[in-house]
């Protein structure tokens, strides 16, 4: 990033390049419109490129923050394409009349630009959670639930694979349950408006 910022055109292509296909399906989370990411791709790294002087290099993780950084110009350009694109569509939908003026007196409930950014978000935050989660968990009850739970095997598939018997599989799959169960409690509490007390 720092070669790039002064003006290396090699730095500049490889960082588009690494870049522009992870801020693709980025965008697409949110868009659901693929001739628009297109656009908006190139859109994001063109507000980088006039930005790229403000960018500032971290001391520890240098390629997440770097990344981080197009993504949220990347929300950005995101929520402005759709608040245009609903302004635009509400425009059209006011204009719209069957003959006896009731079409454009029909509520609109789709939800707007920015609830359904928010969804976006609120899921995204919620699968970064789950997956913090997991990484708390002992080495054995992880692989059991990851292999029951992502891979789809059973009970005895797990205990083949891992040369042990069912009943140790089930007992590890039963406590990463609980425990993760125990580790996202202050996330259901707050999705169910409650307060941290037990």
């Amino acid at each position: 990033m720092e070669r790039y910022a002064d003006g290396d055109r090699r730095a500049f292509e490889q960082l588009h390049r690494a870049l522009s296909h992870r801020l693709w399906r980025f965008l697409f989370k949110f868009v659901h419109d693929e001739p628009a990411c297109d656009d908006l791709v190139q859109l994001t790294l063109l507000k980088a490129h006039l930005a790229r002087a403000r960018f500032r290099v971290p001391r520890q993780d240098l390629k997440g923050s770097v990344q981080a950084w197009y993504f949220s110009i990347a929300r950005n350009v995101a929520m402005d394409f759709l608040r245009d694109r609903h302004l635009s569509q509400r425009r059209e939908a006011g204009g719209a009349d069957n003959g006896n003026g009731s079409v454009g007196a029909l509520p609109d409930l789709r939800p707007t630009a920015l609830e359904h950014c928010e969804q976006v978000e609120s899921e995204a935050v919620i699968a970064e959670e789950v997956r913090a989660a997991i990484e708390q968990l002992p080495s054995k009850q992880r692989e059991a639930l990851e292999l029951h739970k992502f891979r789809g095997m059973s009970m005895a598939d797990i205990a083949s694979h891992l040369q042990v018997r069912e009943g140790t599989v089930r007992v590890r799959a039963h406590r990463a349950y609980k425990t993760l169960a125990r580790l996202l409690r202050p996330r259901k509490r707050a999705l169910l408006g409650q307060d941290d007390a037990p």
